[in-house]
């Protein structure tokens, strides 16, 4: 279907070819960080275990690719072989690793935290809406229904976010690195502008998505039943609180649909395809000696559709390891608010990496505070520990507590929590 209103995401991607072309503005030469490769293992497997999980397999999969192109060089030759592979492989390569993220981690994660039995098929790269996940919602609440068809957006908005952070950095990515960051950043705007019909005027067609399990027409049909009475979805119509909200969710979907940091990624693998993959992305803007970036993004949350503003920011320094290296390697601060059908709600938060050294660790965490109509004052706050010397360089331990409330990518019930993970290099 036809996108209403195209004028600035066309405009952005525009512009992003554009940068991709032009020659980059001089600036220091700086040696990027090497490609990094990070698990984690949570009880649940939930989103961030397969944000870094699958972000290491895209990672290993551009290693592959620069050693298998590097023959072509960097002429006219190379350029089109990395064109065509840009088109015919990284593309939907990416949007599939983003897909897999999305059903098995994402859906998959918050019904094993509510012990849904999750299932998960996944289609071809190059094929249609052919994968998905299934789940057992007998004896699961409003509420954690919610949060299961939360789940795959939620693991895709949490990835590009990461992925940002890592770019801020100064992390070395090759294109289908940055084609996955874009497609995980588009997901949430791709479900609400293109896959989702208009409830008030294809209501037999919402109808449909949401008996075939859409997560849109599903979102919205259990946020009107934990929040609200009324006609739900039908065949011929949808209460007016669902078109409501739906409307709300498209405007918020323009908001993502404009992040910087997703156009930066579309022109930096733009560039990379006709100059070659070991050709740097474009420079990041800089305010002193820290480069920085902000964020736009959309999320779908317990209490409505919410938009969040992001400043990412990181020295622009040595590398870590070196003897003048940073103390952090970023820090993050965000603004979060939305309205739903009971109210408006709003958050605050902040995290940074490797803040603090505490003998052989470097700590660092996120806390979150927020404000929602059903449970008003809410808070967490998780602490992350990693050697940085030893034979278990790498290795870290994260411990959170959360109280009542949505935290993003975080358990939906208060309480402690914890998850190991191994950071290389």
């Amino acid at each position: 279907m036809t996108l209403p209103r195209p004028g600035l995401p066309v405009a952005a991607a525009l512009l992003s070819l554009a940068a991709a072309l032009l020659p980059a503005a001089p600036v220091r030469a700086e040696e990027p960080l090497p490609p990094r490769y990070e698990i984690l293992f949570s009880t649940t497997l939930d989103a961030e275990c397969g944000a870094r999980l699958v972000s290491s397999a895209v990672t290993g999969t551009a290693s592959a690719e620069e050693r298998l192109f590097r023959p072509f060089g960097p002429g006219a030759g190379g350029a089109v072989a990395r064109g065509a592979r840009a088109l015919v492989w990284d593309a939907p390569m990416a949007w599939w690793f983003g897909v897999a993220l999305h059903e098995a981690s994402g859906h998959g994660g918050r019904a094993r935290e509510f012990d849904a039995s999750p299932g998960v098929h996944l289609g071809s790269p190059w094929g249609g809406r052919d994968s998905y996940a299934s789940f057992d919602l007998a004896g699961t609440s409003s509420e954690e229904r919610l949060y299961i068809y939360i789940g795959g957006v939620e693991a895709n908005t949490l990835t590009a976010t990461l992925l940002e952070r890592r770019a801020v950095e100064g992390v070395r990515m090759r294109p289908i690195e940055l084609l996955f960051l874009l497609s995980n950043r588009l997901v949430a705007s791709d479900y609400v502008l293109r896959t989702t019909p208009n409830p008030r005027t294809e209501p037999a067609r919402f109808f449909g998505e949401y008996q075939g399990g859409g997560d849109v027409a599903n979102y919205l049909g259990f946020l009107h039943e934990l929040h609200d009475t009324g006609g739900g979805i039908t065949p011929t119509a949808v209460d007016a609180t669902i078109e409501r909200e739906y409307r709300r969710l498209r405007r918020q979907a323009y908001w993502n649909a404009l992040d910087p940091g997703a156009w930066w990624a579309l022109a930096s693998a733009l560039r990379q395809a006709v100059r070659g993959d070991d050709t740097a992305a474009l420079s990041l803007p800089r305010a002193g000696r820290f480069r920085y970036m902000p964020v736009l993004s959309s999320e779908w949350t317990p209490s409505g559709g919410g938009t969040s503003l992001e400043w990412m920011m990181a020295p622009a320094g040595p590398a870590e390891g070196s003897p003048a290296a940073p103390r952090a390697r970023t820090w993050s601060f965000v603004a979060r608010r939305g309205r739903g059908p009971s109210g408006a709600f709003a958050a605050l938060g902040a995290s940074a990496e490797d803040i603090v050294p505490a003998g052989r660790f470097r700590l660092g965490g996120a806390a979150e505070a927020w404000r929602d109509p059903r449970g008003g004052l809410g808070g967490g706050a998780r602490l992350r520990a990693r050697l940085v010397r030893g034979a278990l360089r790498g290795l870290y331990i994260d411990l959170g507590v959360k109280s009542q409330g949505y935290w993003i990518a975080q358990p939906a019930t208060p309480g402690p929590y914890a998850a190991i993970g191994l950071l290389l290099p």
